[in-house]
């Protein structure tokens, strides 16, 4: 009998673990178990402190007592609570086991609930109900309010008015609006400061293609929220992009991905023409003047102009745009000529919505993966600042006063 519990154990740990892979996405989530702990941590919390809140308007004369220490283990996870109190001490959260009990059975299914229906009430309250946990109707309604007031508060949270890079990449997928799937463009804008501290931005949804007044929008969005100056904007050749950041970021830098480029070189070019043209490119990348790097890209495609007239003027005519990664010190180049940051970013939801059936339910349940695979990243990868760009930030604040406050003086 002990031996069945055990194999019983074994299989229930494994199942739940699997369940976390699907739930919160992205490659080597079973080995950042610390932010996992973290977010089970936070949802149980607010869930608490909003139970005490509806507790307390039905308790006259009561108030809040502030929080006790409670640790409760589920699965592999020991999970360290604060668990709100009352001045009557008559107050007990549903979602606690019972005073005595370290070991709760209801979690996993509750949260997992929450994350992969994005947080529905109805799919929120039909969990609850099976699991006898006693909430009304307007009482789940509040609780999927405030979590879902974290993803409001990160959308129009205060953005850091200075910074080094923003990083701007698209991601394809199918969302289901007005009871259809339609395929849609997901802009994610990560942003790197001028201590090498990673974070995303914003993300933005385009039902159809892309244009300068959707970009607009997108500019507007940052600056509304502080963002005012940026010395290098990173992505790919996106249509309005450049003219809208012209328009709201005049003195920022446009860097197209560099290795965009050779993708469209190979996918535009004959196979020999394509290796040659790369083999120089290569070597227009190594050069320490930005000048003479201009003058040797334009050459370079005036020499297959007769073979290739449309492509090599549509690429000449952005060759600043391709090699404005050469303005910069050599150390901290190599993370400023493409979009491979906010690509990895992407490829996590990628996997998420796999996972899912190969759609989104809703912009919501897209815009909650979204942020708590930032959420994830901020608590691991992204918890320091990138080492090179931090040795470097010396370097990369003079960088910004010669671009920002010069150009001011001379305005």
């Amino acid at each position: 009998m002990e031996n069945q519990k055990g194999v019983y154990e074994a299989v229930k740990e494994e199942v739940f673990r699997k369940a976390l892979e699907q739930v919160i996405g992205g490659s080597g989530v079973l080995d950042d178990k610390l932010g996992i702990k973290r977010l089970f941590e936070e949802v149980l919390n607010q869930i608490m402190k909003t139970e005490r809140d509806i507790y307390l308007k039905d308790s006259p004369g009561n108030k809040a007592n502030g929080y006790y220490p409670r640790r409760l283990t589920e699965g592999s996870f020991c999970l360290d609570l604060s668990v709100p109190r009352d001045r009557q001490s008559s107050f007990r959260p549903f979602i606690l086991p019972q005073p005595y009990q370290r070991v709760g059975s209801s979690y996993t299914e509750l949260l997992y609930s929450l994350v992969v229906n994005g947080y529905s009430p109805s799919q929120l309250q039909r969990t609850l109900s099976e699991l006898g946990l006693p909430y009304t109707e307007d009482e789940i309604k509040k609780i999927t309010e405030e979590l879902r007031e974290r993803l409001e508060d990160f959308k129009t949270r205060q953005l850091p008015s200075e910074v080094f890079a923003l990083f701007i990449d698209g991601y394809h997928t199918d969302i289901k609006a007005s009871k259809r799937v339609k395929k849609s463009c997901v802009y994610t804008v990560l942003g790197i400061g001028l201590e090498g501290q990673k974070d995303i931005y914003g993300f933005y949804e385009f039902f159809g293609s892309e244009n300068k007044e959707g970009w607009l929008k997108v500019l507007n969005d940052l600056l509304d929220r502080g963002l005012k100056k940026v010395i290098v904007v990173v992505s790919d050749d996106f249509p309005g992009l450049s003219e809208a950041l012209e328009s709201l970021y005049p003195h920022t830098d446009h860097q197209l991905c560099f290795v965009h480029l050779k993708r469209n070189i190979r996918r535009n070019m004959g196979r020999r023409d394509s290796q040659e043209f790369l083999k120089n490119l290569q070597q227009i990348k190594q050069l320490f003047s930005y000048e003479e790097a201009i003058e040797e890209f334009k050459n370079l495609c005036q020499r297959f102009e007769k073979s290739y007239p449309y492509f090599m003027k549509e690429i000449k005519a952005k060759a600043e745009k391709y090699l404005n990664f050469l303005k910069y010190p050599e150390e901290i180049r190599k993370y400023i000529y493409t979009t491979n940051s906010a690509e990895n970013f992407n490829r996590r939801i990628e996997e998420i919505r796999l996972r899912l059936g190969g759609y989104f339910q809703s912009v919501e349940i897209l815009e909650i993966n979204l942020f708590l695979q930032r959420e994830r990243l901020l608590q691991g990868r992204w918890r320091n600042p990138v080492p090179i760009l931090k040795a470097n930030a010396y370097e990369l604040r003079q960088i910004f006063n010669r671009k920002f406050y010069a150009q001011t003086q001379n305005s």
